[in-house]
């Protein structure tokens, strides 16, 4: 049987960090779903941080407690290291993770990967209104990951 890990927004961190962990466990291929690179820019650049950003030590109390907490989720750094197939997924219309960031992860995993065919970043136009939360709704999802994982 195969192992995939398939993680959305926060949760592309949360899989990130573990797969970057030493564990004896082959891993198939990784699927991001509105990927980011690291908590910190992430924070810095959605658009629901922005109100907070201007606040005097909004750095210090949130950025800097996830820092000390270490649950800053480096995708850019633990994508590094994994050597599985790595699939992508962003919406151009993505109002909670910038797709600058989805693009950003990509370019830093595909420079990373010897076998760049192994790194894929597919992106949703914006016409198709899938957003933050409803890539996994488009009726061609399953066709795409398929493809990706040479699964007839």
């Amino acid at each position: 049987s195969s192992i995939l890990f398939w993680g959305h927004s926060m949760g592309t961190g949360h899989a990130c960090s573990h797969l970057a962990l030493p564990s004896g466990v082959q891993v198939d291929a990784v699927i991001l779903e509105s990927p980011y690179t690291d908590i910190r820019e992430a924070a810095a650049n959605i658009p629901i941080t922005k109100i907070y950003r201007q606040f005097p030590g909004f750095e210090y109390f949130i950025l800097d407690s996830l820092a000390l907490s270490d649950m800053f989720f480096r995708s850019n750094e633990n994508v590094k290291v994994l050597a599985c197939p790595l699939l992508m997924l962003h919406a151009e219309d993505d109002a909670v993770v910038p797709l600058q960031l989805g693009h950003k992860l990509f370019e830093t995993a595909r420079s990373a990967y010897k076998d760049k065919t192994k790194v894929k970043l597919i992106t949703f136009p914006e016409k198709l209104g899938l957003g933050h939360d409803y890539i996994s709704f488009n009726p061609e999802l399953p066709a795409l990951v398929k493809d990706f994982l040479n699964i007839k």
